[in-house]
């Protein structure tokens, strides 16, 4: 059995012209909510045996928060810069397959719309909506990253920060 944790990054900074897209910050409500959530899943019993972010300072900030809840050194983090610039879902499960060897665990923080698609292409349901610092659990029935095909996941937890509020 594996298990992917889809995590969109928690609430950002509006985009300024004195930054670029990628070094847009948590807000506060941002750091609250991913306290809020990962508290909530730690409380609940899920756990994680390995974290990839993207490099982006709200997803690897987010990140990190998480990381720090579930007892995680933040440089055990793993970093992939195509987390930011874009995945195909099969490229995303190729780096799942690459990254995540024997794993059982994995979670996975990044941006919409690929949190969204990712999730409802590897889902056998349909579509979820993905509002800042969700957390989307799938479960699959195999041994081996390389197994895993669209539409085989299914859905073993699903929290918004709105959710907990």
């Amino acid at each position: 059995m594996k298990q992917l944790i889809l995590s969109r990054h928690a609430k950002t900074e509006v985009i300024r012209s004195d930054i670029n897209d990628f070094e847009r910050n948590l807000t506060n409500r941002g750091i609250n909510d991913s306290a809020l959530v990962s508290s909530h899943l730690f409380d609940i019993g899920i756990q994680t045996d390995l974290i990839i972010s993207s490099p982006a300072n709200r997803a690897i900030a987010t990140a990190r928060l998480f990381a720090h809840r579930f007892n995680i050194e933040p440089d055990q983090i793993i970093q992939i810069d195509q987390l930011y610039d874009g995945f195909s879902t099969q490229e995303f499960l190729e780096m799942l397959q690459e990254k995540a060897g024997q794993h059982e665990r994995v979670w996975v923080f990044g941006h919409n719309p690929d949190i969204a698609s990712w999730a409802s292409k590897l889902l056998d349901e349909g579509y979820l909506h993905v509002p800042t610092g969700t957390a989307i659990g799938i479960e699959f029935d195999v041994d081996n990253w390389s197994d895993i095909d669209a539409r085989s996941g299914k859905l073993v937890h699903y929290t918004t920060p709105k959710m907990l509020k």
